[in-house]
């Protein structure tokens, strides 16, 4: 019994011992030249590849020698352009959204049609936003006075049968047009469906009544003059897309090609389009029914010995298209313009169609500076030690001798419970 109880605190104060002794342990690196051509053909090929990354990558690319700072900007739009609408004229009501073709007369105006004109004024709705502007291209409207009406058919409960069924409808009068009057009438759109009597104002808006008529023509042809003023508080550099040779004779004529002329401020309806829907059953329904894009200004500037700061355009679409969702799809909103007529007050209401274009405006501009010029050094020197771990790797664990070599690279001092012995190999 005695025995086992010493051999138990023997092996329990060889492991405390040995825990200490791997607690307070220091490990040195020790240099040892290896003549090996493989380990040194791997050497030397990573440190030529981390110096090509380093040099090339974040000095050269991504310009480490320079203090960086992100653009401020503010944006302001004009559109031109004279839009069309057809008087008295009703489409066909069989639409064929996948023939291309069935979108072309919308947009094209024909002989022995009388049209009525819409300016900026009716169609800039409203005249200014911030960093965005919206252009109507499409409407429905209907002049309205208060009184009492039938209620639209595809509203949630409108339809019913008897008057009893509008009698308790108190839970969806938010999502009406008007206030229940508890009876129930025909509806004027659809003599066959009987629907609830409200108080409100009347005739009802219905969405699916004349929805083609009132497509704006030569929508296409708008022009839109971007004007965007940007500023490096940091550099004290100020800059705008209007560069310092373009005149307003320029201006008045010229218009945004990504290829053939890059740096005009004046965009065309139909190429932002064209840029951001290459669909072209996708981009006439986005006129129809609404849609939002985006125009991306982007700013790189250098302003180092020779200044570079000129504008990038991008336009995407932004909104889902209309084959991936059918519900609350494209973009539109409904305004009123009021009026007084014999002492009666009416209201037309429009619920407008249109295209939102968000400007979007981002950059960085940079010039030399020595603190990020000697951070980004000094990280590739920390970089290049990874060349070591490599060498280490191949020669540790790819030679033939690899034992040989880590007995070389590794050596036990313990001068704790024994003197040191070096051994020489």
């Amino acid at each position: 019994m005695v025995t086992n109880r010493l051999n138990s605190q023997s092996r329990y104060t060889t492991m405390i011992s040995s825990f200490f002794l791997s607690v307070f342990t220091y490990s040195t690196v020790r240099s040892a030249t290896i003549k090996s051509f493989k380990v040194g053909i791997v050497y030397r090929l990573a440190q030529v590849l981390l110096l090509f990354y380093i040099i090339g990558w974040e000095l050269i690319h991504n310009k480490g020698y320079q203090k960086n700072e992100n653009v401020c900007s503010v944006v302001t739009t004009k559109v031109k352009g004279q839009g069309f609408v057809p008087v008295n004229v009703s489409l066909d009501r069989r639409p064929n959204y996948s023939d291309p073709d069935y979108f072309k007369h919308f947009f094209s105006l024909n002989k022995g049609t009388e049209y009525k004109l819409l300016d900026t004024a009716d169609y800039i709705i409203p005249p200014n936003e911030y960093n965005s502007i919206f252009v109507m291209t499409n409407f429905i409207k209907t002049e309205q006075k208060q009184g009492v009406c039938a209620e639209e058919y595809n509203k949630y409960r409108a339809v019913c049968n008897t008057d009893e069924d509008c009698a308790s409808i108190e839970t969806v009068i938010n999502t009406w047009n008007g206030i229940p009057t508890g009876k129930c009438i025909r509806s004027l759109v659809k003599p066959e469906v009987k629907v609830c009597e409200i108080k409100a104002w009347c005739p009802a808006e219905h969405d699916n009544d004349r929805f083609e008529d009132n497509v704006v023509r030569n929508i296409l042809n708008y022009t839109i003059f971007v004007k965007n003023n940007i500023e490096f508080k940091l550099f004290n550099k100020k800059q705008r897309n209007i560069l310092k040779n373009i005149t307003n004779s320029y201006i008045s004529q010229c218009t945004y090609h990504d290829e053939k002329d890059p740096y005009c401020p004046v965009f065309q309806i139909g190429y932002i389009l064209n840029k951001a829907e290459p669909n072209d059953t996708e981009k006439y329904l986005m006129l129809l029914r609404g849609g939002v894009v985006i125009i991306e200004i982007i700013w790189n500037c250098d302003f180092d010995l020779y200044s570079r700061c000129f504008p990038k355009y991008n336009f995407k679409r932004f909104d889902l298209p209309f084959g991936e969702t059918r519900t609350a799809s494209g973009f539109n909103f409904r305004y009123a313009n009021r009026f007084r007529k014999d002492g009666v007050e009416y209201r037309e209401l429009y619920k407008a169609f249109g295209l939102r274009f968000i400007i979007n405006v981002s950059g960085v501009g940079g010039k030399f500076n020595l603190v990020p010029l000697m951070m980004t050094i000094g990280a590739g020197l920390g970089l290049m030690s990874i060349s070591v771990l490599i060498a280490d790797c191949v020669m540790l664990h790819c030679t033939k001798k690899r034992k040989y070599f880590q007995k070389v690279k590794e050596i036990d001092l313990n001068f704790v419970n024994t003197q040191p012995k070096i051994t020489r190999i």
